[in-house]
C-alpha cells in the first residue's frame, strides 16, 4: 500500500505545457498600430491547474524561434522572453497602463522599455525575464493561476514570426541537498523497502510459528517403555 501511494504522487504531480509567442502579442501597455500595420495581439496564457502546476511548484521554461523585429529586419533567435503570473485570466486593452490587473508579484522585477512612439512608460512591478532559452526556473507564487508570456519590444505591430516561437513548460522535480535525486522517487524508494520489511516480518512470524508446532509434534504426552520382565511381577 505504502508503495502504490508514493508511486500515484509521482505520476499525479507531473505538469507539462507548450505554447506558441504570438511575436506581436503582449502583457503590457503598447502604442497601436498604425495605417497598413497589423494590430497588436493578446499574449500567450498558459492555465496553469488544467496544465498540472500548482502553487510552490518550481517551472522549467524553455523555447526556441525566431523573429523580426521590422518588416526590413534579419531574421533574429529569441534569446529571452518576459513573463507574470495572474490570478485571473482577464487582460484590459493596450491603452492602459496596467493590463493585468490581477498580476502576481514573482521573480526578479524586469524594468520594459517605453513605447517606441508616444515614450510612455510600461513597466509593471510584477514580472520578470525569462532567460536562458536552453532553461529558466521560477516558483508559482500563492494565488498565481495562470502565467502571460510573451516578447519584449517598443513596438509591436510590425513584428513577425517566420519559425513559431515555442515554449516548453515543464515541473521541475524537486532534489534533496546531497544525493540530488527527485523527492517522489526517493518516496517510492522508501515505500518499496517498508513493504519488503512487513513482508520479511510475516516470513519470520510464520517460519517460527510452523517450528514451534513441529517441536509438539501431535501434541500427545510419550509414554514411559515397557520393563524388559514382562507381567509387573516381583522377580522369583
Amino acid at each position: 500500500m505504502l508503495f502504490l501511494v508514493a508511486s500515484s504522487s509521482v505520476w499525479a504531480s507531473n505538469g507539462f505545457a507548450e505554447i506558441e509567442i504570438p511575436p506581436r502579442g503582449t502583457y503590457l501597455h503598447a502604442d497601436p498600430g498604425g495605417e497598413g500595420r497589423l494590430p497588436v495581439d493578446p499574449p500567450a496564457v498558459v492555465d496553469l491547474q488544467s496544465n498540472g502546476f500548482s502553487t510552490g511548484d518550481t517551472l522549467l521554461i524553455t523555447f526556441e524561434g525566431s523573429m523580426r523585429g521590422s518588416e526590413d529586419a534579419a531574421d533574429t533567435p529569441v534569446t529571452a522572453l518576459i513573463g507574470v503570473f495572474s490570478s485571473t485570466n482577464q487582460i484590459l486593452p493596450i491603452s492602459d497602463a496596467d493590463r493585468v490587473p490581477g498580476a502576481v508579484d514573482a521573480g526578479s522585477d524586469f524594468s520594459s522599455a517605453q513605447t517606441f512612439f508616444t515614450h510612455e512608460d510600461t513597466d509593471i512591478p510584477e514580472d520578470f525575464l525569462i532567460t536562458p532559452s536552453t532553461g529558466f526556473s521560477i516558483e508559482v507564487p500563492q494565488s498565481a493561476k495562470y502565467l502571460y508570456i510573451s516578447i519584449h519590444d517598443s513596438f509591436y505591430p510590425d513584428n513577425s514570426s517566420p519559425n513559431p516561437i515555442g515554449v516548453t513548460i515543464e515541473k521541475q522535480a524537486s532534489e534533496t541537498s546531497t544525493g540530488g535525486f527527485p523527492l517522489e522517487y526517493i518516496l517510492v524508494a522508501l515505500g518499496v523497502v517498508a513493504l519488503l520489511a512487513v513482508l520479511f516480518a510475516f516470513a519470520v512470524i510464520k517460519r517460527r510459528k510452523s517450528k514451534t508446532q513441529s517441536a509438539h509434534g501431535g501434541g500427545g504426552v510419550p509414554t514411559a517403555p515397557e520393563s524388559a520382565h514382562g507381567g509387573g511381577g516381583d522377580p522369583t
